[in-house]
């Protein structure tokens, strides 16, 4: 068997956690590939049994469209903060031996897919937790107009709009006010950031619906587009962008029934 180790410098600075992991797979018997980015871990991801990640949520959100697209499945050894999505602390690392003998379950979690259609073609997104669109600058309102499936849905004025899979529920959507959801439901939420009127509230969005956000600013400054707080990609004035659930949904490895609940309670006080 082999497995892809991706680690994250900046949290296992000195490897330790690491080795420590390769130590344990390699005890029983497996072969284990050091990566230490999403490129590199493409190159190798298509002849691997699984995935473990070393560090906090956000490494493994920098690999989830490698990794969901792959169909490979992803563990997470946390070295980061909250590690909402990681299943074991590194004193759990002894844990990672029943990768070899097949003693887990797969949870799928939903994904998002966005577009973006351009002169020159169509670009595309992949978000495990958010698709952010925004004003490119600071302090800047930005009007947006929102349908489902064809039919209009609403007009915002606002900083920007948040569209959330339940995974990221909890992360910027809870920030502006949207509501927390429970993983094994499959739902689009959208929140508004900071609207300018009195009566915008959140939607949850059946899984799946083709969502459209036609974005303008009256300033002609230009929008802006984060897939999972990435790179943001600016968008032409008078842009329609397309979200709807990713085919690909993205594998996460459990070993014990954790209830997300459970979780919730420890992490988010």
């Amino acid at each position: 068997m082999k497995f892809a180790v991706i680690t994250n410098k900046s949290r296992d600075c000195d490897f330790s956690v690491t080795e420590k992991i390769v130590e344990c797979l390699s005890e029983h018997g497996a072969e284990c590939a050091v990566c230490s980015s999403a490129e590199t871990l493409n190159k190798v991801v298509a002849d691997c049994n699984a995935i473990v990640t070393v560090g906090g949520d956000g490494t493994i959100l920098g690999i989830a469209q490698v990794a969901a697209r792959s169909g490979c499945p992803v563990v997470g050894v946390n070295k980061g903060n909250l590690g909402y999505l990681a299943e074991l602390e590194p004193d759990g690392i002894s844990e990672l031996k029943r990768l070899v003998s097949g003693d887990y379950y797969i949870e799928n979690r939903m994904m998002l897919r966005t577009t973006v259609a351009l002169s020159d073609g169509e670009k595309e997104f992949y978000a495990l937790n958010d698709v952010v669109v925004t004003h490119d600058a600071v302090l800047r309102i930005t009007d947006f107009d929102l349908s489902c499936d064809g039919y209009p849905v609403a007009h915002y004025r606002a900083d920007g709009l948040i569209f959330s899979t339940p995974t990221g529920s909890t992360a910027y959507s809870l920030s502006a006010g949207g509501p927390i959801v429970d993983p094994a439901h499959r739902a689009i939420i959208l929140t508004p950031i900071c609207a300018h009127t009195l009566n915008s509230r959140p939607i949850l969005f059946r899984d799946d619906a083709v969502l459209s956000v036609h974005c303008s600013s009256r300033d002609k400054g230009l929008a802006r587009l984060y897939a999972d707080g990435g790179e943001g990609y600016c968008l032409p004035d008078s842009t329609t962008v397309k979200i709807g659930r990713s085919p690909f949904p993205l594998k996460l490895i459990r070993f014990t029934t954790n209830s997300f609940y459970n979780i919730l309670s420890k992490k988010i006080h």
